[in-house]
């Protein structure tokens, strides 16, 4: 059987081995609730707050710009509100080619007004 060729990287890509392992750490290691005050919160609001800072190094960003989201739908939701909040009074325009989750996140903003 050939091997697996995959052409959907759009919807979802195969993470990397490294990345595979570094969730698995987090995940076993920081499982808490980082908003919590016992220790294991703790411990994983200063790995989530690590994190949000080595991005941010990346991206030559603050760390206070980085927000992290479950996935692509709440990021574009996120960005929408957001551009709609500092357009108050204008428009926003989007393209009919946007992907759902952006076209729906819009047409619930023009609906409220």
């Amino acid at each position: 059987m050939a091997p697996l060729l995959y052409l959907d990287h759009a919807a979802s890509t195969p993470p990397s081995d490294a990345v595979v392992d570094a969730m698995g750490r987090a995940a076993r290691d920081f499982f808490a609730n980082p908003s919590s005050a016992h220790g294991p919160g703790a411990a994983a609001s200063r790995a989530l707050e690590g994190a949000r800072q080595t991005v941010a190094e990346a991206l030559g960003a603050g760390a206070q710009e980085i927000v992290f989201t479950s996935g692509g739908t709440e990021a574009n939701a996120l960005a929408v509100a957001g551009v709609a909040a500092r357009s108050r009074g204008r428009h926003v325009l989007v393209s009919a080619l946007e992907h759902p989750a952006v076209l729906r996140n819009v047409q619930a903003l023009a609906a409220r007004g």
